[in-house]
């Protein structure tokens, strides 16, 4: 899964460059070198399928679907077909941080219990560290995922949801869950 994600990430950025340099390209280059990224990530299993569109000046220059939606079921990737977003979450918190510590509003050090004051998970000794925004934005705060761990781990008692399971429990009581397990190692240590 790491390898299928580093691979999208790199795609992605190389597809960034190939854009930004055509921005006043004619269509026929953009394709090509578009084209050839797409194809390219697919034939070396990089990604499965995508749907790219790129728009310039307001007006679509650049759209295609390639590769499947459904591997196993060999479903052609449709430009209409829905995705699942889960770690485009984090891109977007970051972007939204990062404005708000330009706008002086958030400093990356500030202490995420400023904000969820009952936000306090332990460490494996009992005692409470400080979790800073920044150790949640770089992924330091000592957090895991149920989907990381064995079955009868900590995240998996405590029913903490990853996004991948049927739980339905509101965002206050995941909050609480989360912080019930301890820590897997003191925030900004790994």
């Amino acid at each position: 899964m790491s390898n299928l994600r580093t691979g999208l990430i790199s795609t992605l950025w190389l597809a960034c460059a190939l854009f930004a340099g055509a921005a006043h390209a004619d269509s026929g280059a953009l394709k090509r070198k578009a084209d050839a990224v797409i194809d390219q990530a697919i034939a070396e299993d990089r990604i499965v399928g995508a749907v790219v569109l790129v728009a310039q000046d307001g007006r679509l220059v650049y759209e295609r679907a390639a590769g499947l939606a459904d591997k196993e079921s060999r479903k052609p990737m449709q430009v209409d077909t829905l995705f699942r977003l889960s770690s485009v979450s984090k891109p977007i918190a970051t972007v939204a941080a990062l404005a708000l510590v330009d706008r002086k509003k958030l400093s990356l050090d500030d202490p995420v219990t400023k904000w969820l004051p009952d936000f306090k998970p332990k460490l494996a000794d009992g005692t409470t560290p400080t979790i800073t925004v920044r150790q949640l934005l770089t992924h330091t705060a000592g957090l895991s995922y149920r989907f990381m761990e064995k079955p009868d781990g900590p995240y998996h008692k405590a029913q903490i949801s990853d996004g991948f399971d049927d739980v339905k429990i509101d965002l206050a009581e995941e909050m609480r869950r989360l912080a019930s397990v301890p820590l897997l190692n003191a925030p900004g240590s790994e």
